[in-house]
């Protein structure tokens, strides 16, 4: 699990340094970071509607074009998730 954890991290190091302008972005965001963490720690009972990797996917799409680097940490950590199995 450690290279997920790693990839966790470089993404709270992204959205740390991110400057979205949308509040209500960058709650959903946080939120996904959550939800993730959740799921590692009990993946037998993850949080929120739909899958985590379907979240992130959607999610992704939004940032693509204005954040890029935030993009692509994502895609590792949805990578890694399927992985997973979660």
């Amino acid at each position: 699990m450690k290279p997920l954890e790693e990839s966790l991290n470089s993404l709270r190091t992204e959205l740390g340094a991110l400057d979205i302008g949308d509040a209500a972005a960058r709650q959903r965001l946080d939120r996904l970071v959550r939800e993730i963490e959740q799921a590692l720690a009990d993946p037998e009972n993850p949080a929120g509607d739909g899958t985590l990797g379907d979240q992130l996917k959607t999610t992704i799409l939004s940032f693509e074009a204005s954040h890029p680097r935030l993009a692509v940490v994502m895609n590792e950590v949805v990578e890694k998730l399927s992985q997973m199995g979660i």
